[in-house]
């Protein structure tokens, strides 16, 4: 016998944009509020007419946006990470969209998301994929209480509390009570790896009901590539794709490419960092004021439009990540979608992310990445000859993938 239809109307969808919202002040993207935009570029075009934006406002306030500004900022903010982000004028532009945004929440008297939740009538589905919110837990526990609202929780890693001394004590307190709260307030958690996933719930989750954890892997976009400067087209190079911070183990390399200009001179190859400074960044800035060595073969890009990144790793002898603990790779995954040999350290989320494609080497072995770093600078490198016939066989993960994930688990809240 078959059960009968249900009459109630589906879930209303209320999307967290707190951090694509205060990205809007950054000339290029982080991996989160990346992470933000493809979320609600996924449910603007699936499910428009179910869905509400929410931002935390400057009184640290749930406030709703209106749908058509909501849009039309996520619109904008992605062309402009798609195009020229050295544009003065586009990055003035979506400043001041994101600033007028905070300016209309706060002098608003209305657009309170416990209102909305306390007046509605049915369910409703409020999706953070970010990690902010949940060191405000009263917050969410006033919105569940105030009516039928259900919580999906992203996360995309959980490192600060797996590998403290990386992170300032701050910011190991504060993520320790974000899983804390995620655990105990998640209807739903979707982790970006099966290596995130079971640290998380070793750690925070084993009290979680079966199925409230599920494994989305991120998607990989597909950037127009721009043309690397002439200068690099002309020599080999490597990449360094990430913040600089003692994680992603810069020192490493730079120890390695001082060791090389010493035995290669003018015949080096060239080093590219691009990232951002991140916290105790002094001593590879230093490493690189005083060592003469470095000069001339090593570079500091910062961060680059997506483009221009796509070309440097189109055209680069290999990606090098060196890290000692990640909680996804997509630089990797990136990486290996544009045909790019990668070099990485054999850790559990790389070898999720790049199966038997890549090199995997001990991050803590300068000589074997010397010598992975001196065959694959070579033009007939067997090694490197082997992992792009092994790439042959790689499909990238797609976001239709990732939300085919994601939306199942929402339907069966």
């Amino acid at each position: 016998m078959n059960p009968e239809p249900s009459n109630s109307p589906p879930p209303q969808l209320i999307l967290d944009i707190s951090r694509l919202v205060y990205a809007g002040w950054s000339r290029t993207p982080k991996g989160i509020p990346r992470v933000e935009l493809a979320y609600a570029d996924h449910y603007m075009k699936s499910a428009p007419e179910r869905l509400r934006f929410t931002v935390l406002d400057a009184f640290g306030r749930l406030r709703l946006v209106n749908n058509r500004a909501a849009m039309a900022f996520t619109r904008e903010i992605a062309a402009y990470w798609e195009g020229d982000v050295a544009s003065t004028a586009a990055h003035l532009r979506v400043a001041l969209h994101a600033l007028w945004i905070h300016v209309i929440l706060i002098l608003r008297p209305w657009g309170s998301l416990k209102q909305l939740v306390a007046t509605h009538r049915g369910r409703l589905l409020y999706i953070i994929s970010s990690q902010l919110q949940l060191d405000r837990p009263s917050l969410i526990e006033e919105l569940k209480n105030a009516g039928d609202l259900k919580l999906v929780f992203f996360v995309h890693d959980i490192l600060p509390s797996l590998f403290p001394g990386f992170f300032t004590d701050e910011d190991a307190r504060l993520y320790q009570r974000r899983m804390e709260n995620a655990s105990r307030l998640a209807d739903t958690i979707v982790a970006n790896s099966q290596t995130t996933a079971e640290s998380f719930r070793s750690r925070f989750g084993k009290k979680l009901a079966a199925g409230t954890l599920v494994v989305a892997p991120l998607g990989i976009a597909q950037p127009a590539r721009a043309a690397p400067p002439p200068a690099l087209r002309q020599q080999p190079y490597f990449i360094m794709l990430g913040t600089i911070e003692p994680r992603k183990n810069h020192r490493l390399i730079l120890d390695v490419w001082r060791r090389l200009s010493s035995e290669l001179g003018p015949l080096t190859p060239h080093l590219c960092f691009v990232g951002e400074r991140g916290w105790k960044d002094r001593e590879v800035v230093e490493l690189l004021e005083r060592s003469a060595s470095l000069h001339g073969f090593v570079e500091v890009c910062g961060r680059l439009p997506d483009a221009t990144v796509a070309g440097l790793l189109s055209s680069a002898c290999a990606l090098l990540l060196p890290s000692f603990a990640e909680g996804y790779g997509l630089p990797l995954a990136e990486a290996l979608s544009l045909g790019t040999p990668v070099l990485c350290s054999d850790i559990p989320v790389f070898r999720e992310v790049g199966g038997d494609i890549p090199d995997y080497l001990d991050p803590s072995n300068g000589q074997a990445w010397h010598a992975a770093v001196c065959d694959y600078t070579q033009a007939h490198s067997l090694k490197r000859q082997a992992q792009l016939r092994r790439l042959a066989s790689w499909s990238p993960p797609t976001w239709k993938e990732h939300f085919a994930v994601v939306d199942a688990a929402l339907r069966r809240l």
